[in-house]
């Protein structure tokens, strides 16, 4: 502190025009003097005043590097944001994926399931043919049984078996009713 001539005390230059050296202003800030060192060269800030060796600082620097924080950290959380918004453009992308697979397996499973109708289809047509072929094995057995009837030929018995209706069921051709 000085004395003015009158005996009134004025305050010292550094406190006057707020000048902060690194530590100090590390200090304020709550950060390491290497972190706010490697800021002010990012940040291009250079020092106020050189006293010797010591670089001094306006108290605006404060300001500054608490406004980047904010940026840097609203940055990040914009970030974030994006990030997410990239990973639920990709879920999205998935689903879609899977969905189409759905459809496309559900167009198979109707494939298979007509190719399973027409072979039940042709399963109970030759079911249906062995049995007619059965009951003309039948009557012919009882046909050569039988010495009366023995007279018949090929001929007779394909007949019997183009006689024998086509769509009666099986109830009917045994017992005739």
């Amino acid at each position: 502190m000085e004395t003015v001539g009158n005996g009134i005390e004025t305050v010292d230059k550094k406190q006057k025009k707020q000048l902060y050296s690194q530590n100090e202003i590390a200090e304020i800030l709550g950060v390491s003097k290497g972190t706010l060192s490697k800021w002010l060269k990012k940040s291009s800030v250079s020092p106020k005043q050189l006293s010797g060796q010591r670089k001094l600082y306006e108290e605006t620097v404060i300001e500054l590097y608490r406004k980047s924080q904010k940026q840097s950290n609203a940055s990040i959380k914009l970030t974030k944001v994006e990030l997410l918004q990239k990973q639920l453009e990709e879920k999205q992308r998935e689903i879609d994926t899977l969905r189409q697979e759905v459809k496309d397996k559900d167009k198979q499973l109707t494939k298979q399931s007509e190719t399973i109708v027409e072979f039940a289809n042709k399963f109970a047509t030759l079911a249906d043919q062995a049995q007619k072929l059965n009951l003309a094995d039948k009557k012919d057995v009882k046909n050569l049984d039988d010495p009366s009837t023995s007279h018949k030929t090929t001929e007779t018995v394909s007949e019997t078996v183009k006689e024998t209706p086509k769509k009666q069921s099986w109830f009917k051709r045994i017992w005739g009713k």
